[in-house]
């Protein structure tokens, strides 16, 4: 059983993101998948290539990547081999 979250705020301009809370079974726990539409580009998406981009997360997956996100946010992302 999924639960629908409600998308991320103030993005509905551009390509919106939608979050969905989902059991990922016994080793994985709960997790979240954040899907994206694809842009109508100048191809048409048809089933080989699908429609959505999606990324699958467990809590501690989704806890790591939002500390990068926010780095790259601010402005101060951390290069591959670099350190904190």
């Amino acid at each position: 059983m999924s639960t629908d979250l409600r998308n991320v705020p103030n993005l509905e301009s551009t390509r919106e993101l939608t979050q969905t809370r989902f059991w990922g079974g016994q080793d994985r726990k709960v997790c979240v998948q954040i899907t994206q539409k694809k842009p109508n580009g100048w191809e048409e998406p048809h089933t080989g290539t699908g429609f959505f981009n999606h990324i699958d997360l467990t809590r501690e997956q989704a806890k790591e990547l939002a500390v990068e996100l926010m780095l790259f946010a601010e402005g101060r992302e951390v290069l591959e081999g670099e350190g904190v």
